[in-house]
């Protein structure tokens, strides 16, 4: 025999087998949903045949996620953290068991379909790429419970990142730019080194000495435990003449340290670029430099599968986004011809 009963604004299952009492929280459900369970346990019961499937709380699996993603991946972890506190609500509450691809749907598309308020204060609809970048990581935490034996399927296996419904140009710098850029900062170093190398921010953050290599002339960016590119591979970045003159002033300033870059926090080092750009009456991000790297390479004739090797790209999708850029180029080079 089951029962069910609620508790708070919990409803959890009560059972006999093999002679020992069971209980199992089923979240926050409504009252048909638990009698429906309980229906399908007694049934489960009466046949032998596995009907009901008991889960941990989807609270209670993020948390234990969360801890595990510290220690695997401590250098994306604020982001994947505060994406947890600020996103998954719809979920907080149920079992894993409960949660339903339709559910992960209709969270979705609430994530797409909001607005929020832009760093100028402004209320604007969020972008589908920061709604691909929640669905990922809630993807990322139930497909690990499958993974965990918490929940016999991933509910979220099937569904598709949205599609980006605001597709820009890369936003890049001329080199007239980047040398008003350069021009007394106090992290010119480090602005020419990411403009020359392509890292990205976690990269340049991560990148240690013994990982560079100035009389070969390149520096390697390492997937490891401690040390984890995007795409989860490892590649070899070649120095032109400035990334290496921008590594020997932050070898100096760095002298006593493992590390190339001067030790701060990720959003501390976004911050200082932001306030450079502004300072110069500049737009972009310090993905922008990433973003300047890849485009002078397609400038200079670099053929686009190169390009996704030098910049670590996982998808040629990703890469393809600079083929503009050499377009525009040939067009303005084009213009030149006065015959």
């Amino acid at each position: 025999m089951a029962t069910v009963y609620p508790r708070g604004d919990r409803w959890y299952l009560n059972w006999f087998e093999a002679g020992k009492q069971q209980r199992r929280s089923l979240g926050r459900i409504t009252a048909t949903e638990a009698e429906n369970i309980r229906k399908g346990k007694e049934l489960e019961l009466a046949t032998g045949r596995r009907i009901f499937i008991a889960s941990a709380l989807f609270d209670d699996h993020l948390e234990r996620y969360l801890t595990w993603h510290r220690t695997q991946y401590p250098h994306s972890h604020f982001r994947v953290k505060q994406i947890a506190a600020q996103c998954f609500g719809a979920f907080r509450g149920r079992a894993l068991s409960q949660i339903l691809p339709a559910d992960v749907e209709r969270w979705k598309a609430s994530r797409m379909t909001r607005v929020g308020v832009n760093r100028h204060g402004a209320r604007a609809v969020v972008s589908s790429e920061t709604a691909a970048k929640e669905l990922r990581t809630l993807k990322a935490v139930l497909a690990k419970a499958a993974e965990w034996g918490e929940v016999e399927k991933d509910p979220a296996a099937a569904v598709k990142a949205p599609k980006n419904l605001r597709s820009a140009p890369i936003h890049w710098y001329t080199k007239a730019e980047l040398a008003k850029l350069y021009r007394k900062s106090r992290y010119a170093a480090v602005w020419r080194l990411i403009a020359n190398t392509g890292l990205r921010r976690a990269e340049a953050m991560q990148l240690r000495w013994q990982h560079v290599n100035m009389i070969e002339a390149h520096i390697n960016v390492l997937s490891s435990e401690d040390a984890r590119t995007k795409s989860g591979r490892w590649r070899q970045v070649p120095l032109s003449k400035n990334a290496i003159e921008a590594l020997r002033v932050l070898r100096r300033r760095t002298k006593d340290s493992d590390y190339v870059l001067p030790r701060m926090t990720g959003e501390s080092l976004s911050r200082a670029f932001l306030r450079d750009v502004a300072g110069r009456g500049m737009a972009g991000s310090l993905h922008s430099l990433r973003h300047t790297y890849g485009a002078h390479l397609v400038m200079a004739g670099v053929p686009l599968r190169t390009l996704q090797v030098l910049m670590g790209h996982a998808s040629f999708a990703t890469t393809e986004r600079y083929a503009h850029v050499g377009k525009d180029h040939l067009r303005e080079q084009a213009k030149l011809i006065n015959l």
